[in-house]
């Protein structure tokens, strides 16, 4: 790349001398020595144009009459356009000192009161409406933050260390100092700031956090800022006619163009549009616009040789196109002589106003002026300031001159606002997608089981029969009950299948039943690899015992027409109720054995009881009807013996 340098032959200003007459009186030459310049200016939101001269600041409408103006007693940096601040408020760079100006009220004007005056030389300043702070750089001092109310936030400077290591200023850490002024990206809430040596600090709107530091030495110490509000940030080098694109997030370069020649001293501030094009004007008369994936689009596409765009370009109302201001001249001479490439010009003919939309390169309006053309000047009150390219272009952008386009509200421009701005993801896995997807479910249903095995452990080892007793006894006693179980079915099984049909049997069956069914209830409560039951409560669930039908009879003959008549009844409520709290504290020995053996010599007792009570009742000789009963535990019995009449 090749170093730009330009260089104006002619030292009088375009406007000046497009509508200046050939000849002039004596008069006419004192009336324009007494012409004021104005600063540069600011198109409002409210369609009007803010701008200063000399001790006086000045409202203008659209069509450049005066709206009100306030006297401030310190002179006005022309080099600086005035900023709102909100709350109907301007901050106006004057001297060494900031003033703030407050619109007018009613019709009574306040005089405007110091904001800020450090005594030494304001290098910039910029202002936050959504944080209410104004940033402002002070020569050979750092940054400073303040609040509206002139409250001091905290100060940044360049030479910055972070756990011993400096950050920025690695040249020359002495004579580090900032030198430009603050820009602030709304979207990002960073701060954008250069030092004396190249380097390019990103800035927390909130604090003095560093959030990147990019080294542009090494391209040129020379360069513009301008935050895109889409998550980029363009750099501009004028001597060396580059464009690059930093990422806002990280300070990265994503990409990089050649344009072509540029003004050092003005022209080289691009403006991005609503669909996140920026544009920039060249010295060559070509408008050169890159979309935010670096596409180029130039406007015209077949330019004159001999006109150039020396002013940056202002966004219509509408945010999707932008006025440019092209300068036709008498004659353009370009001369490269080593790396340096001058542009001398010749008196300029005629300046061609335009209303582009830089994304389809397409004009909407456009109009020519020259001495010719006396009606640009839009109102008397204009004839007192000197009217120059970038003034006139100004009042042309604030009446909207041949936009067809709509123009946006506050609302619209809050909305918009951000709308291109993509965020930083950083990426944690690297690989296929569809297989982390399937990873990231397998640790999900991992963490489901695992969560579900915590659990199952923690109602566990809450139960009583493993509160100090080793849990090998426990198991073993599980393995006997179920063996148990599995005894006593095969043993109901083979006494079902038997012919033979006596009391014994069926008493036999009935208590085997019993047994399982204490045998389940405990391997399901109290050795159950789940929680404990507490089964004694369902017997509290009554207060009286409760019939619940049903009998059944069996009947059987001997040899002598004797029959046996067996009813059989359901058992007293009370009695299940001692059997379940009988059964329910018998297993808390410390021997699961020694309480299965317990079990099984009951069942023996029980049984041989029984056997004998059969016994008497089935030899009795009496002839006459005789009842008696036989009362157990588990159920009741009544014989009934019945003499039979036999034939004569």
């Amino acid at each position: 790349m090749v170093d730009v340098r330009f260089f104006f032959v002619s030292l009088i200003i375009f406007f000046f001398i497009v509508f200046s007459t050939v000849s002039q009186s004596p008069d006419q030459t004192m009336e324009k020595k007494s012409l004021r310049v104005l600063s540069k200016t600011l198109i409002g939101d409210d369609g009007r144009v803010y701008a200063c001269s000399d001790n006086d600041f000045f409202s203008f409408e659209s069509n450049g009459s005066i709206a009100w103006s306030v006297h401030m007693d310190f002179k006005c940096n022309t080099g600086f356009s005035p900023v709102y601040s909100g709350f109907n408020q301007m901050l106006v760079l004057t001297e060494n000192r900031i003033l703030r100006i407050d619109f007018p009220r009613n019709g009574t004007k306040s005089e405007p009161e110091t904001f800020f005056d450090p005594g030494e030389t304001i290098l910039g300043f910029a202002v936050s409406i959504s944080s209410s702070s104004v940033y402002i750089t002070v020569k050979d001092h750092g940054l400073y933050a303040y609040n509206m109310l002139r409250q001091q936030l905290w100060i940044a400077e360049p030479k910055t260390e972070r756990f011993g290591y400096r950050l920025g200023c690695q040249k020359d850490y002495e004579n580090c100092k900032f030198d430009s002024g603050p820009v602030i990206d709304s979207c990002e809430a960073s701060i954008y700031i250069s030092n004396n040596e190249g380097e390019l600090y990103s800035l927390s709107l909130r604090g003095t956090y560093n959030q990147w530091i990019q080294d542009l030495s090494v391209i040129d110490r020379f360069f513009t800022v301008t935050p895109g509000n889409n998550g980029l940030v363009y750099v501009v080098f004028p001597t060396k006619s580059l464009v690059f694109a930093l990422d806002s997030f990280s300070g990265n370069i994503l990409w990089q163009k050649t344009v072509g020649p540029l003004s050092e001293s003005s022209g080289s501030l691009p403006v991005i549009d609503t669909n996140s094009w920026v544009s920039i004007g060249s010295l060559d008369g070509t408008l050169y616009s890159f979309s935010r994936t670096g596409e180029l689009h130039k406007t015209p596409e077949n330019v004159e040789t001999d006109s150039m765009i020396q002013v940056e370009p202002l966004l219509d109302c509408s945010g999707n196109a932008v006025y440019v201001s092209q300068t036709k001249l008498e004659g353009k001479t370009d001369q490269v002589i080593g790396d340096s490439t001058f542009v001398s010009a010749k008196k300029p003919e005629t300046a061609v106003f335009s209303l582009v939309v830089p994304e389809t390169r397409s004009i909407h309006w456009s109009h020519s002026y020259s001495d010719q053309s006396p009606s640009l000047l839009l109102d008397e009150d204009l004839q007192h300031f000197v009217l120059d390219e970038r003034i006139v272009l100004a009042f042309i952008a604030a009446s909207n001159s041949g936009n067809p386009f709509r123009c946006r509200s506050k609302h619209d421009k809050l909305s918009s606002s951000c709308s291109f701005a993509e965020p930083e993801h950083l990426d944690i896995y690297i690989g296929n997608e569809r297989t982390i997807i399937w990873f990231l479910l397998f640790e999900f249903v991992i963490i489901v089981l695992f969560a579900a095995l915590v659990r199952f452990c923690f109602m566990f080892w809450k139960k009583q029969k493993l509160q100090g007793r080793p849990f090998s006894a426990f198991l073993d006693k599980r393995r006997l009950l179920h063996r148990k179980r599995r005894e006593i079915d095969r043993t109901i099984t083979r006494l079902q299948n038997e012919s033979t049909a006596d009391e014994f049997s069926v008493d036999k069956i009935n208590d085997l039943v019993q047994e399982r069914e204490n045998v389940k209830r405990k391997l399901s409560s109290t050795y159950s690899l789940g929680r404990d039951i507490d089964a004694s409560s369902k017997s509290k669930d009554h207060v009286l015992p409760l019939y619940r039908g049903g009998s059944r009879s069996l009947s059987f003959r001997n040899r002598k027409n004797e029959s046996i008549t067996i009813f059989e009844t359901h058992r007293h409520e009370s009695s299940s109720s001692e059997e379940s709290y009988r059964d329910q504290h018998y297993d808390d020995d410390d021997d699961g054995v020694a309480d299965d053996e317990n079990d099984e010599g009951d069942l023996k007792r029980k049984q041989k009881g029984k056997f004998h009570a059969h016994s008497e009742g089935s030899s009795s000789d009496d002839g006459d009807d005789e009842s008696c009963g036989i009362a157990s535990s588990r159920r009741s019995t009544y014989l009934k013996k019945r003499s039979l009449s036999f034939r004569d």
